[in-house]
């Protein structure tokens, strides 16, 4: 049993393909599932997945009033945790829709951002209307600069991978599932009213990512 991936669990991290390929492989593993279930066991958690075949987690083993309070007290801050993702992953996927699917393994080119910004006006006012959900991010920056802050960002968050400088290519995570499952989730059970999540444009971005994902897995099949 590797204390690397243990020590990823317990951190909270999701283990995929793209952002830790070795423990991902490890994982993938049934007698390593298994060892890392019967450790978990201790600590009232388990080993979960994201599908089939999506990025490994750990969970709780057990859902009991305690564990159904703090999802709920999550969700409730889905505008805070959620929110800003949902919100710089849309606006990418408009960046050029026909060809970024954000599902993971997909690749982000900041130069393609750059190059969609600087030819479409709504684009760059769609940016700068986003540069308060941005870390670091200023009206006195370049567009590419600010797009740079925007990637990096989603790489701190998690949901992407820086893979080439030079060349400012990054990658989407297996993490990103975790997020369309959330959610599929609030718009299947509709737990908080649209007011109390976020404002509509957030909800909308939301539902279009989803309706993304699930168009590209359509494809898929």
């Amino acid at each position: 049993m590797n204390s690397r991936v243990l020590k990823l669990l317990l951190a909270g991290e999701y283990i995929c393909s793209v952002r830790y390929r070795d423990e991902f492989s490890l994982l993938d593993d049934d007698d390593e599932q298994e060892a890392v279930n019967t450790w978990l066991e201790s600590l009232n958690m388990r080993l979960a997945r994201l599908g089939e075949d999506g990025a490994f987690f750990m969970a709780p083993a057990y859902i009991g009033v305690k564990e159904i309070t703090q999802v709920k007290n999550e969700l409730l801050k889905f505008r805070d945790e959620y929110g800003p993702a949902v919100l710089l992953l849309d606006f990418i996927r408009q960046t050029d829709a026909g060809s970024v699917f954000l599902s993971p393994g997909e690749y982000i080119a900041l130069y393609q951002l750059d190059a969609a910004v600087s030819q479409s006006t709504m684009m760059e006012t769609q940016l700068k209307s986003l540069l308060s959900v941005i870390s670091n991010a200023s009206q006195r920056n370049t567009n590419h600069e600010n797009l740079r802050r925007l990637l990096d960002q989603l790489v701190k968050d998690g949901y992407a991978i820086l893979v080439n400088k030079d060349s400012g290519t990054y990658q989407v995570t297996g993490k990103i599932e975790q997020l369309y499952a959330v959610l599929q989730f609030l718009d299947e059970n509709k737990v908080i009213p649209d007011t109390e999540v976020d404002d509509r444009e957030a909800d909308e971005a939301g539902e279009d990512l989803v309706d993304a994902a699930q168009a590209d897995e359509g494809t898929a099949t």
